[in-house]
């Protein structure tokens, strides 16, 4: 393996988790490239979050929607969870005048370990982050159980592998769609987002009243 083949490997295995200097620039490439601006723009737009709503993102990265969530329910609150320290500084950084404000809310944690919130989220979004859970459903409920009754989700997802392409990423809306149709989620609907170098898939869907048990009894 030549030196530039081993170093796009190991930027790639960072956007799990990035850590040290090379996690910070991962932490840069998601804040400055245009298909990752892009989906997080779509993604809130497809959620229609109101001023007083309380929104949740899960895997917040450098927490530029975090920003911009938080200029849009500028009455509510903003909270995220991420598992990188690296990220939780970026983000921190780029959102303190929101903080201070007490408008957003940043946690160092992931869905296994997840802190107490004192109220149900009405919006959530995870941008990215579906293709590393191992147990997707399991991390589903897990976020079912943190909304209110009728609180909306949207999961967005990108191929970003070698070699990806529109297929691929239909095939991971499907996936996606039936992982939440079996998670405590109901009014289930696919949108693609056209963008480059391949299409996204946003899927979004609402809170069943009966999913908080289902979600109990399963995490």
């Amino acid at each position: 393996m030549t030196l530039p083949e081993a170093l796009m490997k190991a930027v790639v295995r960072q956007f799990g988790r990035p850590s040290g200097l090379l996690g910070a620039l991962v932490g840069e490439i998601m804040a400055n490239r245009a298909s990752n601006r892009e989906r997080s723009r779509r993604t809130l737009e497809l959620l229609e979050i109101q001023p007083h709503d309380r929104v949740l993102e899960i895997g917040f990265g450098p927490g530029l929607a975090l920003a911009w969530a938080a200029e849009i329910a500028y009455r509510g609150k903003v909270v995220g969870i991420d598992h990188s320290e690296v990220m939780f500084g970026q983000a921190a950084r780029r959102n303190a005048a929101a903080m201070a404000a007490g408008r957003v809310e940043l946690h160092l944690a992931s869905l296994d370990t997840l802190p107490s919130f004192e109220a149900p989220f009405d919006k959530a979004l995870a941008v990215n982050v579906y293709m590393f859970w191992d147990d997707a459903p399991a991390a589903l409920r897990r976020v079912s159980a943190l909304l209110r009754p009728g609180g909306t989700f949207a999961v967005t997802h990108q191929p970003r592998h070698r070699g990806a392409t529109a297929e691929d990423t239909a095939r991971a809306g499907d996936r996606i769609a039936s992982d939440l149709r079996t998670s405590g989620f109901e009014r289930v609907r696919v949108e693609l987002l056209p963008m480059k170098p391949v299409p996204a898939v946003c899927v979004i869907a609402v809170r069943r009243a009966s999913a908080t048990a289902d979600a109990t009894s399963a995490a």
